[in-house]
């Protein structure tokens, strides 16, 4: 697979996830090129004041007397 499919592939794959609304996912494309030109590449910068004022989602839960 040449390298040009290989990136083609991985973009459809991320294009596939994003809001329906073209706003929304520009908004998750600028966020996520952050995260790659920051936290990946060790050069992190401070976070925008509005985006430090959002609402902090859990990505997990575990209800109390859950057994695993």
């Amino acid at each position: 697979m040449s390298s040009d499919a290989w990136h083609r592939r991985h973009a459809i794959q991320i294009a596939a996830a994003l809001p329906e609304s073209p706003e929304d996912a520009l908004i998750v494309l600028e966020l996520a090129k952050e995260l790659v030109t920051g936290f990946l590449q060790g050069t992190q910068k401070a976070a925008p004041l509005e985006r430090e004022r959002g609402a902090v989602v859990s990505l997990s839960s575990v209800s109390k007397g859950a057994n695993f």
